[in-house]
């Protein structure tokens, strides 16, 4: 089983410095510029003071008790609404930890929402990474729209994915759910 522990420096640069190649490349495109793992973790880094939920995922001791996986929740700026990050190591190599933290993570979320006063968590992927959409549905969030016009030159195309209070989702107006619909 996974070991999931607050954020920590020293766990962040080890994930960061063997990031997955297309979650490195999603980040290099979100920020518009090629990116060292070191200007990835200043990134990470500088957000944390405005972070709801802040963790790093370890595998199992008996397979190494590595650090793989980095996710946080920051409030958006919108009362109710947060905003999720998670960067990971080798998608492929550590694909039974991240599956193991998608679980951890969809059981643990409405309460740690609720507590937290948020309603609903927003998520953006880009949308040619090859296992992103996945994992975020596996996690609980739902596809809601592409994004085109994102990037230097705006050809990038992103993807809008949400996890929404299930308490919520019937008084949403029926025009904003027929994907929500077409799941259940």
């Amino acid at each position: 089983m996974i070991d999931v522990r607050p954020y920590d420096d020293l766990a962040a640069m080890a994930i960061l410095q063997r990031l997955d190649p297309s979650d490195h490349l999603e980040a290099e495109l979100s920020r518009g510029a090629p990116a060292t793992a070191l200007a990835l973790f200043a990134d990470w880094r500088s957000m944390q003071a405005i972070r709801v939920i802040s963790h790093v995922a370890f595998t199992c001791p008996t397979r190494g008790g590595k650090p793989f996986a980095l996710f946080a929740v920051a409030q958006s700026g919108y009362a109710g609404v947060g905003e999720a990050a998670l960067l990971a190591r080798d998608h492929a190599r550590f694909r039974r930890p991240l599956a193991e933290l998608a679980l951890v993570i969809r059981r643990g979320i409405g309460a740690e929402a609720a507590r937290l006063g948020i309603h609903r968590i927003g998520c953006r992927s880009w949308s040619d990474h090859p296992t992103a959409a996945r994992l975020l549905e596996a996690i609980g969030f739902r596809h809601e729209c592409d994004m085109p016009g994102f990037g230097r030159s705006g050809t990038v195309t992103f993807r809008q994915f949400a996890w929404t209070a299930p308490e919520l989702l019937p008084v949403l107006q029926p025009a904003c759910r027929p994907h929500l619909q077409a799941r259940n």
